[in-house]
């Protein structure tokens, strides 16, 4: 009975210990994790990324990051049109790279000190319709920033004169521009149709337009 008793202490101490010992890595993770949210940081949005050894994808593979994954930034490397290497900290203090675009959003970028990215500002159709000029709004406009504070401005230009065929050209653009909070811009030219014509002080002349 008394050996009994032994074992089945002994046994008792060993779950205490192990459902200690878990519970004090847990409590480390969440510490580790709020320490990482308080700078800069990503979490994965894919079902799995690549953590290369240097920021090229020929690089070897350290390991797959999941989703859900979230890893400490240390710097990151801009290689044009949106496509970004993070490079990041992840399982003590291991150094590698995440690719990241635009295009694809493998992962989402949290507290950022930089504002990286060029704005992407894409139409959902070729031409705009609206009422009369100032029913313009920025609805079928599709617009892109890593960052919120984005400002979206336009001109409206009318394009007069004949064309190679001997017709009238009678028509309007719209030249949007997107501004991000360190100024780097994107500006695209939509054609414009209006229901009521908008008086000539209100437009500019078509050879106005840059591109």
């Amino acid at each position: 009975m008394k050996k009994f008793l032994v074992i089945v202490l002994v046994l008792l101490i060993i779950v205490v210990g192990v459902i200690g010992y878990f519970k004090i890595k847990n409590e480390q993770k969440e510490k580790i994790l709020t320490d990482i949210k308080k700078g800069w940081y990503v979490e994965i949005l894919a079902d799995e990324v690549n953590i290369r050894e240097k920021g090229s994808r020929e690089s070897n593979s350290l390991r797959m990051a999941q989703k859900g994954e979230v890893f400490k930034v240390l710097d990151i490397d801009i290689l044009g049109d949106n496509n970004f290497w993070y490079k990041i900290e992840f399982d003590d203090e291991q150094v590698g790279f995440i690719f990241n675009s635009s295009k694809y959003n493998y992962l989402e970028d949290f507290n950022n000190p930089k504002d990286v990215a060029i704005p992407i500002l894409k139409f959902y159709d070729p031409i705009y319709y609206v009422n009369s000029i100032d029913d313009i709004n920025y609805d079928d406009l599709e617009v892109w920033d890593d960052k919120p504070n984005y400002e979206i401005t336009h001109k409206v230009f009318h394009e007069t004169g004949i064309d190679f065929n001997g017709r009238n050209i009678d028509q309007y653009w719209i030249q949007y521009t997107v501004t991000d909070g360190v100024g780097n811009q994107v500006s695209k030219v939509q054609k414009i149709e209006f229901n009521q014509r908008p008086s000539e002080d209100r437009v500019y002349n078509f050879s106005e337009l840059e591109r």
